[in-house]
């Protein structure tokens, strides 16, 4: 049956919400599926919806493909994304209409260059995993668009799909040497670098900041590769430079320079533009100051907001601008932002996990768990239901262990929920109920329903 994949979505899409049916159909139209996987709550899905889902030009390439849509906490979604291989909020996948996998697509990709991507990945005559085979083996050269689709692959999503159990800083090392067109070639190289820095493996160190020099200094190379220029920035610093030392200091200058760039560029969203801003204030704990930096910030954020009405987009920016508020150590700005955002957010329970965050950084323990718990309370999906008790449970056990009665309480309260969900130990619900068990496991109290809810983890965990 096909509906609205969401209100905030163009209704002119008849978005699929069974995968068994959208694929039918794909097999019997043959067209490719492209699917969204994500969540009512999450950011970046309402920035996606916004951006991309709800513009004129993918309604009119939606023709081509047959639009899916899981929401996460949809019945049966956790275990259908088992089954395709599902986990980050929002994951993108055009598949072949037999069902295998053409491509897994970014999120941080918006606009035209999405749409551009998404154009190559539904006239690609290979997959990437074809594509990957033959860069890897060298047994066909690879054409232009081939490569333009590997290096803007969504390696963050794959879950094992292109990579099958091959190392990704090893693997990206290996497309970049082997990729002959500049701008993907470019783009595979920050990707190698970040994989590694990430595997705390060993770079060199000077070559691997040159290149970056080089990118930061190109205002065209820094456009294009927006998204890693603000996602790997505090990584790549950190991971290739000392504090306080002159390589930080001229890294971290020159990608303040690009930042700035970025902030102001009429191209980008309102959201990445902030996004931009919000990186600047985290790369100037690292050693670039930011000259009045408290009434720009403010300044910023009521601007964007201003801006950004429609709900969806005006979700994610409501979630940069307080992030990055917070990050200055404006507490009492970023908590005024949240709470004003409270009354009318298309999911205010997300917003109460954020002022749980501001709570804890004040150090104020007592009201960092009441929000957890008001967000607990007031969120809505078994999926999320799931994710906000075990996050309330978690923060209950690391901040107040010794509190016995309300431990039991909120393990009593969860564990009718844990054994009413049919999908309870598949994907992200698995994860949670592994991360309760863990930490449970390891507590020192007494309590009769602590005892049960373990009971019942392991069980579902086991299955």
């Amino acid at each position: 049956m096909a509906n609205d994949a969401n209100t905030q979505a163009t209704s002119v899409i008849g978005w699929h919400h069974d995968a068994d049916a959208a694929f039918a159909q794909a097999r019997a139209t043959a067209r490719p599926v492209f699917l969204y996987w994500g969540a009512r709550w999450c950011p970046p899905c309402n920035r996606l919806k916004a951006a991309v889902l709800s513009q004129p030009g993918f309604a009119t390439l939606a023709s081509s493909f047959v639009p899916l849509h899981i929401d996460g906490d949809a019945p049966g979604a956790q275990r259908a994304a088992d089954r395709l291989q599902l986990r980050s909020y929002p994951t993108l996948v055009l598949y072949r209409p037999d069902g295998a996998e053409i491509t897994r697509l970014p999120c941080e990709l918006t606009g035209p260059g999405f749409l551009h991507l998404l154009q190559l990945a539904l006239a690609a005559p290979f997959t990437a995993s074809a594509s990957l085979q033959a860069a890897l083996s060298g047994r066909r050269a690879l054409s232009a668009d081939e490569w333009r689709l590997l290096a803007w692959y969504s390696w963050d999503t794959d879950e094992g799909q292109l990579l099958a159990g091959r190392d990704l800083g090893a693997t990206l090392a290996s497309l970049h040497a082997a990729c002959d067109e500049p701008a993907s070639a470019l783009r595979l190289a920050w990707h190698a670098l970040h994989a590694s820095v990430s595997a705390k493996a060993a770079p060199d160190q000077h070559a691997a900041s040159a290149m970056l020099l080089r990118t930061l200094a190109d205002p065209q190379a820094v456009l294009a590769q927006v998204d890693l220029v603000s996602g790997y920035a505090v990584d790549l610093v950190r991971g290739l430079t000392l504090p306080q030392s002159a390589p930080r200091l001229a890294l971290t200058v020159a990608w303040s320079d690009a930042l700035i760039q970025l902030e102001s560029c009429g191209a980008l969203s309102p959201d990445d533009q902030l996004s931009a801003l919000r990186v600047r204030v985290r790369m100037a704990r690292l050693g670039s100051p930011v000259a009045g930096l408290e009434a720009s910030l403010r300044e910023r954020a009521g601007a964007a907001l201003a801006e950004a009405q429609e709900p969806a987009l005006r979700h994610q920016v409501l979630n940069t601008a307080a992030g990055m508020l917070a990050d200055a150590g404006l507490l009492d700005d970023a908590g005024a932002l949240l709470h004003a955002a409270l009354a009318s957010s298309l999911a205010p329970f997300y917003f109460m996990h954020n002022l749980a965050s501001v709570a804890k950084k004040r150090g104020d323990t007592a009201a960092m768990l009441d929000w957890y718990e008001r967000a607990w309370e007031q969120s809505s999906g078994p999926a999320t239901r799931l994710q906000w008790g075990a996050t309330f449970l978690l923060a209950l056990l690391e901040a107040t262990p010794a509190d016995a009665g309300r431990i039991g309480a909120a393990c009593g309260a969860l564990l009718p929920e844990v054994e009413g969900m049919l999908d309870a130990n598949c994907r992200r619900n698995g994860t949670q109920l592994s991360r309760m068990l863990n930490k449970l496991s390891g507590w020192k109290g007494a309590s009769e329903k602590v005892e049960e809810l373990k009971i019942s983890l392991s069980e579902h965990v086991k299955r």
